[in-house]
């Protein structure tokens, strides 16, 4: 099954497909498997955003979240016909302060799809933060698919994301060490509503994705 769903979501238009036990929200609490959709990012419109994001990026970004907000149904339809129950995580939605229904990092980690590094961004194995995420939840068992999970992290040795921050919000440490406080989230939000209003009215930023080695040496 795990197999069959990959290769429909590919011929869709993912980039990576991925599956993970989870521990999910207490409202689904049957639903402890996860499918992750992975979404690369134009590699044209990232190298732009170096400085600060632009209209192209913000209109990229808002796209591929719809993009991947369809991709995610049709993985969910897809479990429905198999036997099972779903629901599709929003691939980009705030309910409670910077937090989502769940986390898309968390699923795509435990998938063995890659990491996440010193920007709190998921760096993909493949390609870096240049991605977006959704996920869908389930009662499968989709343990055919599930890989080891990646402990090499690219950011040893690097700080690009922390130097590039304008909103200096980076702190520097590894989410190893620090968990969600290797980000102030608050200062980082602050930033893109006070710079970057006229684009998005400052939902977006853009440059530690940019700048990342870890995205420009796939």
């Amino acid at each position: 099954m795990t197999e069959k769903l990959t290769e429909l979501l590919l011929q869709e238009g993912a980039s990576e497909v991925g599956f993970s036990a989870i521990t999910p929200p207490p409202e689904y609490a049957d639903l402890t498997n996860a499918v992750t959709i992975v979404v690369k990012l134009s590699d044209s419109v990232i190298d732009t955003v170096h400085k600060g994001p632009t209209h192209t990026y913000f209109h990229h970004y808002r796209t591929v979240n719809a993009f991947l907000d369809r991709l995610a149904l049709r993985a969910g339809i897809f479990l429905e016909q198999a036997g099972g129950k779903y629901v599709c995580v929003p691939a980009s939605q705030s309910i409670e302060g910077f937090s989502g229904l769940f986390s898309h990092k968390e699923a795509a980690v435990r998938a063995g799809l890659g990491t996440i590094g010193k920007s709190a961004l998921f760096l993909s194995d493949r390609f870096g933060p240049r991605v977006r995420l959704a996920t869908v939840l389930t009662n499968l068992d989709l343990s055919s698919g599930f890989r080891p999970v990646i402990t090499e992290s690219p950011c040893e040795n690097c700080s690009a994301c922390v130097r590039a921050c304008p909103a200096m919000a980076i702190s520097g440490k590894t989410f190893a060490d620090a968990g969600i406080n290797i980000l102030d989230r608050s200062a980082c939000s602050s930033h893109m509503k006070q710079a970057y209003q006229k684009i998005g009215r400052g939902a977006v930023c853009g440059i530690c994705v940019s700048v990342c080695p870890a995205g420009k040496n796939r």
